[in-house]
């Protein structure tokens, strides 16, 4: 149960902190992934290229560096994200109900 929801803030994390990708809209789901993955823009994605995001993910999650990422960690997530999702929401809302 804690690895599936450590994954799952993992995910959630790594969306609701990237970057819109350079050069426009992505046309697919596999451009979206090479977009974000490819770092060295070979036209594959190596492990380490994939892992390399959610390691960075997992370290700003780890805020006092202990190597594990406990419940006010998560907590302190969860709050970011709720935040960041409330923001998008108002700059989407029509002019009239802001």
């Amino acid at each position: 149960m804690k690895k599936s929801l450590l994954i799952g803030f993992s995910l959630l994390s790594t969306l609701a902190l990237a970057q819109p990708p350079q050069g426009g809209q992505p046309r697919s789901m596999a451009d979206a992934f090479m977009m974000q993955l490819d770092s060295n823009k070979d036209g594959k994605v190596s492990k380490a290229e994939y892992i390399a995001p959610h390691e960075k993910r997992f370290a700003q999650m780890d805020k006092n560096g202990d190597g594990s990422v406990d419940r006010a960690e998560i907590e302190a997530l969860e709050k970011v994200m709720r935040e960041r999702m409330e923001q998008m929401r108002r700059q989407q809302a029509p002019a009239d109900q802001k």
